[in-house]
């Protein structure tokens, strides 16, 4: 919709300039030239943004007391049962929030040492804090980790969403289509069903 915008737009500077009979032909060329360029920029602008892979939302402002109070109940829980995997894995996920992915990581991966029997959820959520912290580059030990979350669940919501918005923002429009698919057609309990239609739609318009 935003780029039929500045597509109008223009088309009314082009238009706006060849109305003015009084205005030289060398002005015109730069109306012309001015007007296309504002365009050409815009919607590279779009394009670009519209290629980048959303962060993670960060906690709520209304929340940022009651977010502080449990990552440092957590802390302190840690401090007393170090070896604890669950409580490094909830650690974990309030690092993600702040958007402290180093942090997030490094809890992730004590959370899956510390597992006797490490879960997918687990494997993934240390791709998608690596993945951030890669300026969202999927690199081998992030596809490693990704293969060994899908190996114990094929249908795991978290790593598909992640391959799915890597795929997006190389513009491989098909394949992003087809892992957004694949967590639709999973029914898994949680998914925000409406978001990812929405991500689908967008795909195939671009």
């Amino acid at each position: 919709m935003l780029i039929f915008v500045l597509l109008s737009i223009t088309v009314f500077f082009v238009v706006a300039y060849a109305s003015l009979n009084k205005v030289s032909e060398l002005k015109k060329r730069v109306g012309y030239s001015t007007a296309l360029s504002a365009s050409i920029v815009g919607i590279s602008l779009l394009l670009w943004s519209q290629f980048r892979t959303p962060l993670p939302e960060p906690a709520p402002l209304s929340n940022v007391q009651d977010h502080q109070s449990v990552m440092l109940d957590l802390q302190n829980s840690l401090a007393e049962s170090p070896n604890d995997a669950e409580s490094w894995f909830k650690l974990g996920q309030l690092y993600m929030q702040s958007l402290e992915f180093d942090s997030a990581a490094t809890c992730f991966n004590y959370s899956i040492r510390l597992s006797s029997m490490p879960y997918a959820g687990q494997y993934a959520a240390l791709a998608t804090a690596l993945y951030y912290q890669s300026s969202q580059t999927i690199t081998p030990d992030i596809q490693r980790y990704l293969d060994k979350a899908l190996e114990l669940d094929s249908d795991n919501d978290t790593a598909l969403q992640l391959i799915a918005s890597d795929y997006f923002l190389n513009a491989e429009y098909d394949e992003a289509i087809r892992v957004w698919t694949q967590i639709l057609d999973s029914n898994r309990v949680g998914i925000d069903r409406a978001a990812i239609i929405e991500k689908i739609n967008q795909a195939k318009g671009m």
